[in-house]
């Protein structure tokens, strides 16, 4: 079980509604770098992927496309040798602002249907 499932329970005021979206927007942005790196460097071998799975197993393209693809990653493991840390943790930051997210929308639909 992950930590912030324990640490961002159901929401019960409006005051813990707006400390949950203080700390959502605090890591926000933290996210949306880590994900937009992430993001180019995977996009890139996805582009590469796709060639290689349309050439002919053996073939010199296919070879040509395969050693640009191990090119590609000894220059990101060089270039950015945090890589996977960084993976992990855009992953970690994107379940947890979902977790929030979902608990900040239950709420305010609660607020909603005791309105109406």
């Amino acid at each position: 079980m992950p930590d912030y499932s324990l640490k961002y329970a159901a929401i019960a005021s409006q005051e813990q509604r707006q400390s949950y979206k203080n700390d959502f927007n605090a890591e926000y942005n933290e996210y949306r770098d880590l994900h937009a790196r992430i993001e180019r460097i995977t996009s890139r071998f996805t582009q590469l992927d796709s060639q290689l799975k349309q050439l002919c197993h053996g073939s010199e393209e296919y070879k040509t496309i395969h050693d640009q693809i191990l090119q590609e990653y000894h220059k990101i493991k060089k270039s950015n040798p945090k890589y996977s840390e960084e993976k992990n943790r855009c992953e970690y930051l994107h379940n947890k602002l979902a977790h929030i997210k979902k608990l900040i929308a239950q709420y305010d639909q609660q607020q909603f249907q005791s309105w109406h």
